[in-house]
C-alpha cells in the first residue's frame, strides 16, 4: 500500500510469478511483502527464512532490486527437461546478479536436497545470473535482521523531517552518535525515524554486526561525502 500525495491509496499490484504460494497451510509460516520505490510489488514469501532473507537483502546497500520466485530450466538427474523456482535473483549496484536459493540449515544439510540443489546451481550461465547463493538462517546474523526489520518498519518518508535530517548530517565528519544527531535534527521520536530512513537509503552507514540504537554511531556514505 502507499499513500499519494492527495491522500488516496494505492494498492500493490498482485504477485505475476507463474508459481504461486499455498495459503492457508497449518504450522507453516506464509505471507506478502511488498517491495520497491513505490511500494507497488507484491511478493508472496513461503517461510520465515525467506522473510528474513528477503528483507536482509532490500536492506544491504549493495543490492538494488529483487526478484522473486523466477524460473529456471535445467536438465534433472533423469536428462528431462525441468523448472527450478530461483526463491530470489539479486540484481547488485554494480550490475551482477546472484540467483538464491532459500533453505532452512536443517534441511540445506540433507544430502538429498543438497545434491539437488548442486545439480541445478551446475547449469546457470551468465545469461540467468552471475552466481548461486544458497542462503539459510545462518547468512542473516541478529544484528542484520534486526536493523532490516527496523528500516522496513520506518520505510514511510515524513519529507519535513526528512528534509530536516538531510541539512543535520552535510556538515557530521566522521562518526556520530544516533542519539547526537536526533537531538540536532530537532523532532524527537520522528528525528529516530528519520535517521533510520537514512541508513536504508544509503544516505549513512552502521557497522557491519551494529544494532541500530541511539548508541550507535554512524558516518556519511562515501557516495554522499
Amino acid at each position: 500500500m502507499f499513500e499519494l500525495p492527495d491522500g488516496s491509496i494505492c494498492l500493490p499490484r498482485p504477485s505475476i510469478v507463474p508459481r504461486k504460494v499455498a495459503k492457508g497451510r497449518r504450522e507453516h509460516f506464509i505471507g506478502q511483502q511488498n517491495v520497491g520505490p513505490d511500494e507497488g510489488t507484491c511478493m508472496d514469501i513461503e517461510s520465515y527464512t525467506e522473510f528474513q532473507v528477503v528483507l536482509t537483502l532490500l536492506a544491504r546497500p549493495e543490492v538494488a532490486h529483487v526478484e522473486n520466485q523466477v524460473p529456471f530450466t535445467y536438465v534433472n538427474a533423469d536428462g528431462k527437461p525441468a523448472k527450478h523456482f530461483f526463491d530470489f535473483r539479486a540484481t547488485l549496484v554494480d550490475g551482477a546478479r546472484h540467483a538464491i536459493m532459500v533453505k532452512s540449515d536443517y534441511r540445506f544439510r540433507s544430502s538429498k536436497v543438497s545434491q539437488a540443489l548442486r545439480l541445478v546451481a551446475s547449469q546457470v550461465n551468465a545469461d540467468f545470473a552471475d552466481r548461486v547463493v544458497v542462503m539459510t538462517e545462518k547468512n542473516v546474523s541478529p544484528a542484520e535482521f534486526y536493523n532490516a526489520e527496523m528500516m522496513h518498519e520506518m520505510r514511510r518518508p515524513d519529507p519535513a523531517v526528512d528534509s530536516a535530517a538531510l541539512r543535520v548530517i552535510q556538515s557530521i565528519v566522521g562518526a556520530v552518535r544516533i542519539r547526537d544527531l536526533v537531538e540536532a535534527i530537532g523532532h524527537g521520536g520522528q528525528g529516530f525515524r528519520a535517521v533510520v530512513r537514512l541508513i536504508r537509503n544509503r544516505y549513512l552507514t552502521i557497522p557491519t554486526g551494529v544494532k541500530i540504537s541511539p548508541d550507535a554511531k554512524v558516518s556519511r556514505s562515501k557516495h554522499d561525502a
